[in-house]
């Protein structure tokens, strides 16, 4: 069927009108073509580059009556080499097989003799298929080519060469996210441009997977130009059997994990919150409640004491734990900050008694200044209200400065920390006095982790704790 299609016929003689004059068997081929719906334009083989050029054809038919040998067999690899490469019918109105055959050679789909009536529009029925098949494959191959280049993740034309794949081809965002080349990429093992050795063996599980030609959708982890990064891995097989081919396609999802870790934290800190709402509050609630009736049963006013003291206590809970769910581990500014200046700042917040405190380093550090300052205020109040004697009445020494190239300690000689509670000190809640919060040390803890800095709790060496902040940065 022509459904429209337009054949290009280069046959012999000048082109007048639309019509060629050189010989009524051309004119009866074409117009075979134009009773079967098609629309024939016609062209001697001197102007068909020209054709080619000015309109858009489906198929081409050369005649070989009218044109020389020479012309008819040029007219085809003219036709051929063009950029869109059409279809070539040749119709032997001569009945020339030598000739035949040098066409067919040339480049031509068929060759049909000028004997039957219906031969040649079938024969171009045939090729204009062919010709719109192969430009409907054309085009998916571009937009697949388009989708390949362009698309914003990673993505590896892979072949397995000896059970690991092979890198065919790479797009940009591979060359932008891994940082080879198209020039170094291409030929060498996947394996060794984007794994970290620590992850060799799960790779080449995955490479079993893929050999076998299961789809696989796994979270991984891939060496970067910006350091190890973590992915969703999508293999999309096309070819199986002895070397499978297909593509291997990474979305960086290292910005999402990240927000669901913060999300996480979010929400232990929201159940935290809910834990001491529904228990560690209950408690001083009661007391509250139950001093303020003795205390209207029997008129004695020091009920109302002990009632205040618990409001206190719960005061205290609400404070530490809101400081905890509001900031999490957040920073605001960082900037070089005076080490000695915050610690007094911080020391001056608190009651501290008799205590002492002694900066023996005044060194500058990188911090966000208000949380540095939340942290050691902290730190004194364990020191100053758990670190003296078993009733807190005592006094303690509390020494602040650095140790070595990237440590900032506190500690003091009260009476230190057991061992075996070193482990559980920094966790909500944990408390060994039955007037403490539990949540001053993991307040401690949450701002060291938002600075980045690692921490540890020893001993002192008068016998006290020792508390020491690692990978801080020192600017002098």
């Amino acid at each position: 069927m022509s459904d429209g299609a337009t054949v290009l016929w280069v046959g012999g003689g000048s082109v007048t009108g639309g019509q060629t004059g050189a010989d009524t068997d051309e004119g009866h081929g074409a117009e075979r073509l134009e009773r079967a719906g098609y629309a024939v334009v016609r062209s001697t083989p001197d102007s068909v580059a020209d054709a080619l050029v000015a309109e858009r054809f489906h198929c081409a038919v050369c005649d070989t009556g009218a044109p020389s040998r020479a012309e008819a067999v040029e007219a085809v690899e003219t036709v051929e080499g063009s950029a869109r490469a059409l279809p070539v019918v040749v119709f032997a109105s001569d009945g020339d097989e030598s000739l035949a055959h040098r066409t067919v050679a040339a480049g031509a789909d068929e060759y049909v003799p000028a004997s039957s009536d219906r031969s040649l529009v079938d024969a171009v029925d045939r090729a204009v298929e062919r010709g719109r098949a192969s430009e409907r494959d054309r085009g998916a191959e571009r937009r697949l080519e388009a989708l390949f280049a362009d698309t914003p993740d990673p993505v590896i034309e892979y072949a397995f060469v000896e059970d690991e794949p092979v890198v065919e081809s790479v797009n940009r965002a591979f060359v932008e996210t891994f940082g080879y080349e198209p020039g170094v990429a291409v030929g060498e093992p996947l394996n060794d441009l984007v794994v970290p050795e620590v992850k060799r063996d799960e790779a080449a599980s995955l490479d079993e997977r893929v050999r076998a030609g299961e789809r696989v959708h796994v979270e991984i982890e891939r060496e970067t130009t910006d350091g190890s990064r973590e992915f969703l891995f999508r293999n999309i097989p096309v070819e199986s059997g002895e070397r499978p081919v297909g593509y291997a396609v990474y979305t960086d999802i290292t910005d999402q994990k990240e927000r669901e870790r913060r999300l996480r934290e979010q929400n232990d800190r929201l159940e935290r919150f809910a834990s001491v709402i529904g228990h560690d509050l209950r408690n001083p609630m009661g007391a509250v409640k139950h001093r303020i009736e003795m205390a209207r049963q029997t008129g004695d006013d020091r009920h109302l004491d002990d009632a205040m003291s618990a409001l206190d206590r719960m005061d205290e809970l609400l404070r530490d734990l809101l400081q905890m769910a509001r900031q999490g581990e957040e920073l605001g500014k960082t900037e070089p900050v005076s080490l000695a200046g915050v610690a007094r700042a911080a020391w001056d917040h608190i009651a501290t008694g008799e205590s002492s405190l002694v900066v023996t380093d005044d060194a500058t550090v990188v911090a966000d200044r208000g949380r540095l300052t939340q942290l050691l205020e902290n730190l004194f109040i364990n020191a100053v209200e758990h670190g003296a004697t078993g009733d807190g009445q005592g006094t303690v020494e509390v020494r602040v400065g650095v140790d070595g190239g990237d440590c900032v300690v506190v500690e003091d000689d009260g009476r230190g920390i057991p061992v075996a509670d070193r482990g559980d000190v920094f966790e909500s809640g944990y408390s060994t006095a039955t007037d403490g919060t539990g949540y001053g040390l993991a307040i401690v803890r949450q701002v060291a982790r938002a600075h980045g800095w690692a921490t540890a709790v020893t001993e002192s060496d008068d016998g006290g704790a020792r508390f020491e902040f690692r990978g801080v940065e020192f600017p002098d």
